[in-house]
Formats: structure tokens, sequence, C-alpha cells
């Protein structure tokens, strides 16, 4: 099957460093025209061709008069992080801070390029998951909203992720609309981790909804892709 893949740092005279990035793909609406403009985060040893082929050709058939542009970094090495998300929390910090900014970079390219800052959705599956929700526990950016298949905060269970009193907008989460999902005895993320993240992302105001699948395998089961299609509908057709 062919790919309708949009690489920007090719046909696009003024690309934005950020969109330009080796391994960055671009699908669906062309940047700045879509309804909602979707950051989809891989998980450990995939990358955006998996994404591609195992969540975005089943999520966007399904999205009928829904405009979205789709953008898919690229980790360096196929891997965002080189521990496990229970990890103590400073051991992934940095490797975090880099995958952060990338999105942060992504989002303000968007921006620049036309898309309306009040239509960005992140979404990621298992470490790309657990990078979503790290990015809304520690970044003050507002999305319109964001989905975490398979993911959990950073850190042992009972990690302090507080917010430095410092630090701008501390509760940008407020009303955020949040799907949270995954199986009842994952492999790689406890669904207690996941219980704990929902928690904290609702502490801090977000609309967070946890979908729990019975017995299935690390994967974005059907599902969870029926319910993202819900959410990113339900954000494209708000007034």
């Amino acid at each position: 099957m062919e790919r309708d893949v949009r690489h920007v740092n090719t046909p696009d005279p003024t690309p934005d460093p950020a969109l330009a990035a080796p391994g960055i793909e671009v699908h669906g609406a062309p940047v700045g025209t879509g309804s909602l403009a979707v950051v989809l985060l891989h998980g450990r040893d995939q990358d955006p061709g998996w994404m591609h082929d195992h969540v975005l050709t089943r999520l966007a058939p399904r999205l009928d008069g829904v405009a979205v542009t789709w953008v898919l970094p690229a980790a360096p090495g196929r891997s965002w992080y080189a521990g496990r998300v229970h990890d103590p929390d400073a051991g992934t910090l940095a490797e975090r801070d880099r995958a952060a900014d990338v999105v942060d970079g992504l989002a303000d390219a968007l921006v620049a390029r036309g898309a309306d800052a009040g239509s960005l959705v992140l979404a990621g599956f298992s470490q790309g998951a657990c990078l979503v929700a790290d990015h809304l526990l520690r970044r003050p950016r507002r999305w319109a909203g964001a989905v975490i298949w398979t993911g959990a905060a950073f850190g042992p269970p009972g990690t302090d992720r507080s917010l430095p009193p410092s630090t701008p907008d501390p509760v940008p989460l407020r009303g955020l609309p949040v799907l949270v999902t995954n199986g009842d005895a994952d492999a790689w993320v406890p669904l207690a981790d996941t219980e704990e993240m929902v928690a904290e992302l609702r502490a801090r105001g977000a609309d967070a909804e946890l979908r729990v699948q019975p017995g299935r395998d690390h994967e974005v089961a059907d599902d969870e892709v029926d319910a993202a299609v819900a959410l990113l509908t339900r954000l494209a057709r708000r007034p």
C-alpha cells in the first residue's frame, strides 16, 4: 500500500526547522488548513512508520469530514529514553526534556505555519504515551486535548510531581479533555501506575477519562481507536 506522506522539508521552500527535521512525517491536511493538528508519538523500538501503519490508518478514515494534520516525529535510535517509566525521576529527566523540546518545537512550528493554537492535540502510545503524560504534567502549554494509549507518569509510585512555584500558568490542564487507556494486566505499564497518573491529571483540573481493556496485549485495541475518534471528532466540532 502506498503511504500518503508529505515531507514538509521537500516541497516547502521555507520550511520550519522543527517540521523539516530528519524523520518527521506529516500526513493528512496541509499544515495550517486542518480543523486539528495532532502530534503523534511512537513507542519504544518503533518509528513514525509504525504509528502510521498501526494507528493512523485506523484513525484517519473514521474521521469523516474532519480535516486533520498529523505530525509524526522520530526518536533517535527508535527510543525516546533508555530507561523505564518506573525508574527514579532523575534518571530519565534529560531524555524527557529533549523529547519535550521536540514536542514544543513542533507545536510552535505548526502555529507559525498557520495552525490554530487551540487546535493542537498531543497523543502517543506506550513510551510515547508516557511522554504525553509527562508533557502535560511538566510543561505549561495549553493543548486542545490529549490521548494517552497505555501510559503513566515517570518515577516510582508516589513520586512528587508538583510544579515549581515559579512555573508560569501552573494549571494549564483545567478542563482539558484527556483520553487515557490501558489493559488490566499490561506487561509494560501496570494499570495502577496509569490510575495514579489519571488521579494527578484530575487533581490539576483535567477532564481525564480512563478506559480499561480486559486481557488485551500491549497494543492499541479497536475500542481505544474508537474512543480516540470520538474525542477528536468532538474537539474538531467545538464552537
